[in-house]
């Protein structure tokens, strides 16, 4: 392609290296978009709280997807400029479904705020006391998106039986392989795709002239939308099986490399 006016990647598994810091190769390429006016863009399934690894690259472009695209967060300015929260009647809905078709589950959620969870609840993240209960709803924030944990089934397993049972009142993904298996649950229609949708008809910008990196399957609806769309060498194979271009992988700077490459 011609060069693109937008560079976006996924954090985990593919900007980010092994140890879960952007290489000096990925922050030249960073900075190479920037100089050249080219908005670099991060969009993550993490939430906002988890986005201090970008402290101080706030100036390549400001703006980052999180949450799978429930949040549009100015990471310069500490603020959240956009979000779409899923509505209380539907999250008690999908809960109640949940906690009935999937035995052995745990729920979490994530506000614009915060996270809160069910006691037991194996997520490796540490929990405040204050966080966890038994009535995940009795909390005044938007919620952004719902989380499933269950010990003994891997995360394909359980997002394929959350798809099944929840339907079309809700986006339903992964970006996890490991046990505990984790889904993750959006309003309907948010993912990164319809985030950067939004984004790029702010700045005028073609999802055709747009180059995107990513690795899991919560990146499948982006890769498929951008023009020009890339996958790690270590993607899940899902992605590595749909026919986008493969890079190197995230322990070898791949995303860096190609967007020189793109920018030369």
């Amino acid at each position: 392609m011609e060069r693109p006016r937008l560079i976006v990647t996924d954090l985990d598994g593919t900007l980010l290296g092994p140890d879960g810091s952007v290489s000096p190769l990925n922050r030249e390429a960073m900075a190479r978009a920037a100089a050249l006016g080219i908005p670099f863009v991060v969009a993550t399934g993490r939430p906002i709280r988890w986005l201090e690894v970008l402290d101080g690259l706030g100036s390549t472009h400001p703006l980052v997807v999180a949450s799978n695209g429930a949040v549009l967060w100015d990471l310069a300015a500490g603020a959240v400029v956009e979000y779409t929260a899923i509505e209380t009647g539907c999250a008690a809905a999908l809960l109640g479904r949940l906690r009935a078709g999937v035995p052995g589950i745990y729920l979490g959620l994530e506000t614009v705020d915060g996270f809160r969870c069910e006691p037991g609840t194996p997520t490796r993240e540490r929990v405040p006391e204050q966080a966890i209960t038994t009535d995940l709803l009795d909390c005044a924030e938007p919620v952004l998106k719902l989380l499933g944990f269950h010990p003994d089934l891997g995360s394909a397993e359980l997002t394929s039986l959350v798809a099944e049972l929840v339907g079309d009142l809700a986006t339903v993904t992964h970006s996890a392989l490991e046990r505990p298996g984790l889904v993750e649950i959006s309003a309907p229609g948010v993912s990164k795709a319809t985030a950067l949708v939004r984004l790029c008809d702010r700045l005028g910008i073609a999802g055709a002239q747009v180059a995107a990196f990513g690795d899991m399957p919560n990146d499948a609806a982006m890769l498929a939308w951008a023009g020009a769309p890339h996958v790690v060498a270590n993607a899940h194979p899902s992605l590595l099986a749909a026919g986008f271009r493969v890079v190197g992988g995230n322990a070898d700077s791949g995303v860096g490399r190609r967007v020189l490459e793109l920018l030369d």
